[in-house]
């Protein structure tokens, strides 16, 4: 049964050309401990030629990216910057600094002023973002000029606080770590609010927005007043106009990612998988037993210099191999449940805790093997009966077993709780052997009374259900999805209800 309600927040996009990203959110449960199993099965059409051949295991985790980081605590600008809230990074920096003017120094202190200025960026930004994206969405000018002046506010507020913890760094003689930090935060926040503000003046160049002329001007004032400070500072994230800014995009990228460093985990490939190799290993014994078995039944009937015997033991190792081969096939087909081909320990790196582990599994299903649910959710949207038998699709699972530790996580963070778990699989090796994208066809025109061509585009259609539960809930949940592709990557990404 298709169960419509979700216990995992999902989010489906294309990274870019060749890479579908796959955002779940592992919200924080009552149960201390969660095991949380995630399936992904991709059907594709034989006329891609995958197989185990053609597309190995290797090549998939090869093509694979994986981050697991906590979700931006919802802390609105009002809240952040109130001098009562307990839970604002930005309070929480201004005592660390109040602390080490008093004279208190040590690593700890310095270590929590560089993280609680990280995730005060990333709530900025956050917020940021929210913003713009309501009032681009939102219809109606009274509505879209409310949010805007208000975003106007909070931006003036967030210059503010900045500049007063650009005083308190200054004046209480902290660490070069710690002004470093500050710099980045400045630079970015700098940087944000210009690229934001740039989005809603061109919402209304576009005619998509319908803000106040003088709206508009104090937007264009604070983005030329943004991009004068940057300059006056010497920071790097100055377009040059005309120039080729080959570096811009790089120091941008940088900065992003050391202030959103605060809200991702440590993922740590595990070396050591010894029931990986346990399949393999009965399979390789059980051949061996049936060798020895072999041998001595020739040793007991035939003389060792005779061909019968010689015979015997040469068919016995050929069977040998073909019987390990043989059981290898059926237990990784049938051992799935309890083995898994690489384990990923989580960790917590500012306390170098371990609060959780990625186990991953992939395997070819045969059409015979394939669950009955994900069988039927496959075939839902048939719309005749020709379409099951014309659609010919191979098919492999790709499965995460998600073990997290929210003892822990709760132990470590009052904020960050909810994380989000991102996946980006290549697409790149599925479309290897596909034709070519634009395909002319010729076709009677009655206007111009003639033969005429047109280009049509051929499309690949890359199906895929994801089955979900966890430990706590063992109804299964799922998601399906529909990749169009062409030989040059993502076309377009559709969600099949």
């Amino acid at each position: 049964m298709l169960e419509k309600e979700d216990i995992l927040d999902s989010k489906f996009s294309a990274h870019d050309r060749h890479r579908l990203e796959v955002k779940l959110d592992l919200e924080f449960q009552k149960d201390k401990k969660s095991l949380y199993n995630i399936e992904y099965y991709f059907f594709l059409p034989q006329s891609l030629n995958i197989s185990q051949e053609s597309y190995s295991k290797e090549q998939f985790y090869a093509g694979t990216q994986h981050y697991i980081r906590f979700k931006t605590p919802d802390i609105s600008m009002e809240k952040l910057f109130m001098p009562a809230n307990e839970l604002s990074p930005f309070n929480k920096a201004m005592k660390v600094l109040d602390e080490i003017s008093s004279g208190i120094s040590g690593s700890f202190l310095e270590e929590t002023a560089v993280d609680e200025m990280k995730l005060l960026g990333s709530i900025i930004r956050a917020n940021l973002r929210d913003a713009v994206e309501y009032i681009s969405k939102t219809s109606g000018h009274i509505l879209q000029n409310q949010r805007a002046e208000l975003l106007m506010r909070e931006i003036r507020l967030t210059q503010e606080a900045l500049s007063s913890l650009k005083e308190k760094i200054i004046s209480c003689g902290a660490s070069q770590k710690i002004k470093d930090t500050f710099f980045a935060l400045d630079e970015y926040i700098s940087l944000m609010i210009g690229e934001y503000l740039t989005d809603l003046i061109k919402c209304r160049q576009d005619k998509k927005c319908e803000f106040e002329e003088d709206l508009v001007k104090e937007m264009q004032t604070i983005v030329l007043a943004q991009r004068n400070y940057r300059k006056a500072m010497g920071y790097s994230s100055v377009l040059k106009n005309g120039g080729i800014n080959d570096h811009f995009l790089y120091w941008r990228g940088l900065l992003k990612k050391f202030i959103s460093s605060a809200l991702y985990l440590n993922p740590q490939l595990s070396d050591l998988n010894l029931l990986t190799h346990t399949g393999p290993a009965i399979a390789a014994g059980l051949a061996m037993l049936f060798a020895i078995i072999v041998t001595i039944y020739a040793q007991s009937k035939y003389a060792i210099n005779s061909a019968a015997f010689v015979i015997i033991i040469v068919l016995s190792y050929i069977f040998k191999d073909r019987i390990k081969d043989w059981l290898k096939i059926i237990f990784s087909k049938k051992m799935t449940a309890w083995l898994y081909d690489r384990k990923t320990n989580v960790t917590e790196p500012a306390h170098n805790s371990r609060i959780g582990y990625i186990k991953e599994t992939f395997s070819y299903i045969p059409a015979g093997l394939l669950p009955e649910d994900i069988k039927k959710i496959r075939k839902s949207d048939n719309k005749k009966s020709i379409e099951e038998e014309a659609k010919t699709e191979r098919v492999f699972k790709y499965k995460r077993e998600i073990f997290l530790n929210f003892e822990k996580i709760e132990k470590y963070h009052k904020r960050r709780k909810t994380l989000i778990d991102i996946l980006r699989f290549s697409i790149a090796d599925f479309i290897k052997h596909a034709d070519e994208e634009i395909v002319p066809y010729d076709y009677f025109d009655e206007k111009t009374n003639s033969v005429v061509e047109e280009k049509c585009s051929r499309l690949y259609h890359i199906n895929l259900v994801i089955r979900y539960n966890t430990k706590e809930r063992k109804t299964y949940y799922y998601e399906r999805l529909r990749i169009i592709a062409t030989k040059n990557g993502i076309y377009s990404l559709q969600e099949v209800k």
